[in-house]
């Protein structure tokens, strides 16, 4: 390890996906960054720390080593406790099962190629580097005190793919992106088919910056920061101002097939955008009154009367 002293900080988790079996080498690539200092934490608990010795070292450059929940988790921190007077620049390295939020502003390729790639960088910093500014969705639930923090969070069959994923397909040891492929493909199957595992309704009532948008039996909610989610689908067509952008497809929305085949290519049929069973929004806060389970950055949150999501602050990514 090198550097106490310079502007890298990098937080590994080698219980995310991909850092599983191939950890000890790539951890040996991280050490060896120029200047940075490389901690591996065993669970949330460690991160505060953690952060606190970065901003104390002056770290300008938070490097995460882990997968959508592990950066949720560390960049929720970071902006909840303040350790850094000014937040540092943030970089996303592929290492979880899913990596949506690094497929968007992280470091491109597979972990092994990411982390080589970001360690030459940093053997000369002064070559280009990508800046994308994106923000954290905070989200608190019912009456609880500690928020959570997430890029992505999803309802209805955006749940029910997430719990057949865990069950079917996670249990037999598929953890890599064509795990999340092949959990996206049944998914949307199973809707066409009308299988009541996939279809069942989540019954919310939407309210967009304060102006309520209405009660509906929701087959598909997503809500999101990214630009684009995984397999590069861009499902929102909002427009205005709001850096929260949500897509509601309604229970039994007619021609479903080809109108989402549209919307997560990101051309949404006239279909789509006359609204009648799909809608997309833009907002900076958005409330949710519901009984059921939300997927937070491949987390699943019990929510019994209403969730609120709210914009963070923005942050900047650096992508080498």
């Amino acid at each position: 390890m090198r550097g106490a002293c310079a502007g890298i900080g990098i937080i590994s988790n080698p219980a995310s996906g991909h850092n599983r079996d191939h950890f000890p080498g790539l951890r040996r690539q991280l050490d060896r960054c120029p200047g940075a200092i490389h901690r591996v934490t065993q669970s949330p608990g460690d991160v505060p720390a953690v952060l606190e010795e970065f901003a104390a070292a002056g770290v300008g450059l938070l490097v995460i080593n882990g997968g959508d929940g592990t950066a949720s988790t560390i960049l929720g921190q970071l902006l909840e406790r303040g350790a850094f007077v000014r937040p540092p620049l943030v970089t996303l390295l592929p290492a979880g099962t899913a990596n949506m939020n690094a497929g968007d502003v992280g470091v491109r390729g597979s972990l092994r190629r990411a982390v080589g790639r970001f360690r030459r960088w940093t053997e000369n910093p002064a070559r280009p580097a990508e800046r994308l500014v994106r923000h954290l969705m905070r989200v608190t639930v019912d009456d609880e005190t500690t928020p959570h923090y997430g890029m992505f969070l999803g309802a209805g069959a955006v749940v029910h793919g997430t719990e057949y994923a865990h069950r079917e397909i996670h249990a037999r040891g598929l953890r890599d992106d064509f795990s999340l492929f092949l959990g996206t493909l049944r998914t949307a199957w199973g809707v066409v088919r009308g299988e009541e595992a996939f279809t069942a309704p989540t019954r919310l009532d939407l309210t967009l910056d304060g102006r309520a948008a209405g009660e509906t039996d929701t087959l598909i909610l997503a809500v999101s920061t990214l630009d684009r989610l995984a397999f590069g689908m861009r499902p929102f067509w909002g427009r205005g101002p709001g850096p929260l952008r949500l897509t509601l497809i309604e229970q039994h929305a007619t021609r479903f097939l080809p109108t989402f085949l549209s919307i997560i290519a990101g051309r949404p049929s006239r279909r789509a955008r006359a609204g009648a069973d799909y809608h997309s929004h833009n907002a900076q806060e958005v409330a949710l009154s519901l009984s059921g389970e939300l997927n937070l950055d491949g987390e699943l949150l019990t929510v019994e009367r209403h969730a609120r999501l709210a914009a963070s602050p923005p942050l900047v990514f650096l992508r080498p």
